[in-house]
Parts: C-alpha cells; sequence; structure tokens
C-alpha cells in the first residue's frame, strides 16, 4: 500500500533520541556493551529511522505549534477514538492469557504474574477514563468525534486505524499469539504515543508565552490533550509496561528463543503509526 506524501526534516546522524522515560545509550558505545540489552531496549534501536518518521510527524509540529485546523484534529480524534474502543477488547485478552498461581500469594508485587494482571487492569481503567475525556473535551472545544475523513461523507475506520483494530482484535480470536506478543503491541503503541506527544509539546515549552484560545482548534490540543497525553502518570505507565515486558521476556528467553517475532512486530507497529497520522502535505519520504 502506497504511503502518503510526509514531510521530515533530515533526521540526526546519531542515534535517535530516546522515548521519555528511557535513559539509554546507543548500543554502540562500549559501556552499553558490558551489560545485555533487554527486549525493549533491543527493540527502541532497531530501527531509528522508522522510529523517527512514527513519532516527529509534520501533524506533530502542527499540533504542538496550536497550528492544527479543528475539522484536520476532528478527523485524528474520531480515528483515535475507535482505536481506543478497540483496546478495550485487546487489553481483556491479554488478562485472559494470564495464568495466575494457585498458591496464595500476599505480597501481589512480588509475583510477576499479578504484576501484569495489575498493570492490565489499570491499563483498562486507564482507557474507561481517556474516552470520557475524550468526551469532555470534544463537547468543550466543538469537535466531533465521529467525523467522516471519506469524500463521500461516511464515518468509517482509516485503513491505519483499521490495522490497529484488526491487530487488537486477533488476540481475542488467534489463540497462538501470546501474551509477551501482546505485551510487546501495548508497549510499542503506547511508546510511540508518549513519544510523539513529547515531540509535539516541545514546540510548546520552545515558546515562552502562548495563548492556547487563539491556536486554529481553539486550544484543545495545547490546553487539555497534550498535557493528558505527555503527564508524569503516562510516563510511568509506559516504564510500567517496559518493565512487566523485559521481565515476561527474560523468564521466557525470548531474545534467544524468539526474538525475530517480537523485531516484526516493533515495525508492524512503526509503520502502522507512521499512517496514523493524517496528511498534512510536504515531500514524499520513506524509511529503509
Amino acid at each position: 500500500m502506497d504511503q502518503p506524501p510526509h514531510e521530515f526534516a533530515s533526521p540526526p546522524e546519531y542515534t535517535f533520541p530516546p522515548a521519555p522515560g528511557h535513559n539509554y545509550k546507543p548500543a554502540s558505545q562500549p559501556s552499553q556493551l558490558d551489560q545485555p540489552l533487554s527486549l525493549t531496549k533491543i527493540l527502541l534501536n532497531l530501527a531509528p529511522q522508522s522510529y523517527y518518521m512514527a513519532t516527529q510527524h509534520p501533524f506533530l509540529r502542527l499540533a504542538g505549534l496550536g497550528m492544527l485546523p479543528k475539522t484536520t484534529l476532528a478527523r485524528w480524534l474520531s480515528q483515535d477514538r475507535l482505536y481506543a474502543q478497540s483496546y478495550i477488547g485487546f487489553i481483556g485478552a491479554l488478562i485472559a492469557r494470564v495464568d495466575l498461581p494457585y498458591v496464595n500469594i500476599m505480597d501481589k508485587s512480588a509475583s510477576l504474574r499479578w504484576r501484569i494482571v495489575n498493570l492490565l487492569s489499570s491499563a483498562l481503567q486507564n482507557i474507561h477514563r481517556e474516552l470520557q475525556f475524550f468526551a469532555d473535551t470534544a463537547a468543550k472545544y466543538d469537535l466531533q468525534l465521529d467525523t467522516p475523513s471519506r469524500l463521500d461523507g461516511v464515518f468509517a475506520a482509516e485503513p491505519a486505524t483499521k490495522q490497529y483494530i484488526d491487530l487488537f482484535r486477533a488476540f481475542s480470536t488467534d489463540p497462538s499469539m501470546s501474551l509477551l506478543e501482546g505485551l510487546v503491541v501495548l508497549w510499542a503503541t503506547e511508546t510511540c504515543y508518549l513519544s510523539a506527544w513529547s515531540w509535539a509539546s516541545s514546540f510548546m515549552t520552545a515558546s515562552r508565552s502562548f495563548k492556547p484560545k487563539a491556536d486554529a482548534d481553539g486550544g484543545a490540543l495545547r490546553d487539555a490533550f497534550v498535557p493528558n497525553w505527555t503527564s508524569p502518570e503516562f510516563e510511568k505507565f509506559v516504564n510500567d509496561i517496559a518493565e512487566v515486558t523485559d521481565s515476561l521476556a527474560e523468564r521466557e528467553d525470548a531474545i534467544a528463543r524468539r526474538l525475530d517475532v517480537y523485531k516484526a512486530v516493533w515495525m508492524h507497529v512503526l509503520e502502522v503509526e507512521t499512517r496514523f497520522w493524517p496528511d498534512v502535505g510536504g515531500r514524499k519520504e520513506t524509511a529503509p
């Protein structure tokens, strides 16, 4: 499938900036070679250009500058709502894959399986709050959450949204897809989301003063959405996902046994995420 044209500045020659919450050095540095990398760090170092394209899109730059038209934002939010709704079944399918121990464990934090269940339960609660936040903020800023992108005026999932929905639903229909695969999907999507909106917020902090109400969208993004999507709570959540994902990967010896599978998952998410952002014009540039 052809990708829409996007405008990207040339990425730096050195290893890409790490995602928020991931304080690590490039794998090529001797200090990093002294100890094995975790699964999530291996994936983060796998494809810098693809990661760059997925998290530093022109759409995000306009969002951070307050220059994104309200109609463009409404169309994207409508797709993001569909993504969030499909996330509910996905999380439920992952919870169903956790085989809790028969023995009574008083300290649940000492059990990886209980930590995973608690994290996924929090994710389920978070997405319910997020959907309500969408509804409340959209009402405040007069944004319709079923705004069509199609020329015929019919509201439906866009191709990238449909790919995410299909990926999430696969965990409910395909028992061969493992819990660790699901955690990698969860970590990958949330890491991209946090990094993308953190990059967008850098355009807000670069300006010493800005007036969100004068923004093209009336202030919805810079007053409400971006602070929510870059909050310390969300950053901690993403870090917690990475922690349980790496712990489960270590327990299953995943790097030695199935690394290619998890690399493929990561690359698929990066490809879909790049196309999930709306085309706002610019030259065409694709990842290697």
